[in-house]
C-alpha cells in the first residue's frame, strides 16, 4: 500500500487519472475501516491519495448566494455549523442519524457523498447542490454521479433560495446504526408547492448496494396537481421502475404518507 501527498487538487486528480483503477482518494477512511479494507474503494495494489492536507476544502462560508462547504470538512463539524444549521437544516438532520460520534468526528462529507450510498447523497441531490472539482469547475452533483469514476471533489455549493421561494424538505432513513439496524433505505423529499400536498420536485434515493440517484418517474407522477390524487398503487408502481421490490414498497409508502394518500389504493 502506498499514500501519497499532492500538493493540491489540481495535482491529485491527474494522479488518480495516471493510476486509473489503482488510486484510490482517501481523507477520513471511515469507509476503509468500516469495510475491513475490503471495499470497492480500495482496489488491488492501492495508491491512496491523501487529500485531508489543503485548508480551502476544509471550510464552510457564504459565497455567491451559495453555502459553499468543503469537501473535507468532517461530519460531525458540518453538523454543528451555524451557517448550515440555518440553511441547509435538512443536510444537518441527516448527518445526526448517520453512525456513531466517532465515524462522524472522522469521516467527510466528500467521502460520504463519493460513496454515492450515504445518507448525505439524498438531501444534497434533492438540494440541486453544485459539485466544484479540481479544476474549479463547478457542476451539478447529478452530473458528477454519472461519471463511472467519480472524480476529486473539492467542495459543494448548495443554493440559498429567498425566504419566499423556499422549498419544504424532509428526510427519511429506514433502519439506524444506533438502534442496530443497518440501514435499508435512505430517502429525501422536495416540495414544489407548499399548499399542494402532492406536488413534489425532487424525489431522491440511495441504498445500500444502489448508488443515490432521482425517481423520476414519481416526480412525474407528482410534480404536477392532478385532478385526481395519485394512488399507493401508481406510486409503487412508478418506484418500481429504479427500485427493487421491497424497496419499492418502502418509499412508495414513505412517499404517499407525506402526501396523506396512503388511504388511496
Amino acid at each position: 500500500m502506498l499514500l501519497s501527498h499532492p500538493s493540491s487538487p489540481q495535482a491529485a486528480q491527474a494522479l488518480a487519472d495516471r493510476l486509473g483503477a489503482n488510486a484510490c482518494f482517501i481523507a477520513g477512511g471511515t469507509l476503509l475501516q468500516q469495510s475491513g479494507g475490503e471495499s470497492r474503494a480500495a482496489p488491488v495494489q492501492t495508491q491512496f491519495i491523501n487529500i485531508q492536507h489543503w485548508p480551502h476544502t476544509q471550510q464552510i462560508h457564504r459565497q455567491d448566494g451559495h453555502v459553499r462547504i468543503g469537501a473535507g470538512v468532517r461530519l460531525e463539524t458540518a453538523r454543528t455549523h451555524a451557517l448550515l444549521a440555518e440553511h441547509a437544516p435538512l443536510l444537518v438532520q441527516a448527518i445526526a442519524e448517520l453512525g456513531a460520534m466517532g465515524v462522524r468526528r472522522l469521516g467527510t462529507l466528500g467521502g460520504n457523498i463519493g460513496w454515492r450510498e450515504g445518507d448525505c447523497c439524498p438531501v444534497l441531490l434533492a438540494m440541486d447542490a453544485l459539485v466544484e472539482l479540481a479544476d474549479g469547475s463547478r457542476h451539478t452533483l447529478a452530473d458528477v454521479l454519472l461519471h463511472p469514476v467519480c472524480p476529486l471533489m473539492v467542495a459543494f455549493w448548495l443554493p440559498i433560495p429567498s425566504a419566499d421561494a423556499r422549498q419544504p424538505m424532509v428526510f427519511e432513513k429506514v433502519g439506524y446504526r444506533a438502534a442496530f439496524s443497518p440501514a435499508r433505505l435512505r430517502m429525501a423529499l422536495r416540495w414544489s408547492r407548499p399548499d399542494k400536498g402532492c406536488s413534489i420536485d425532487r424525489i431522491t434515493a440511495a441504498a445500500p448496494g444502489l448508488p443515490v440517484h432521482r425517481l423520476l418517474a414519481a416526480e412525474a407522477l407528482l410534480a404536477t396537481p392532478h385532478d385526481t390524487a395519485p394512488t399507493l398503487t401508481q406510486i409503487r408502481s412508478a418506484c418500481l421502475q429504479t427500485l427493487p421490490t421491497d424497496l419499492s414498497l418502502m418509499a412508495s409508502r414513505l412517499i404517499a404518507g407525506h402526501c396523506n394518500l396512503l388511504m388511496m389504493n
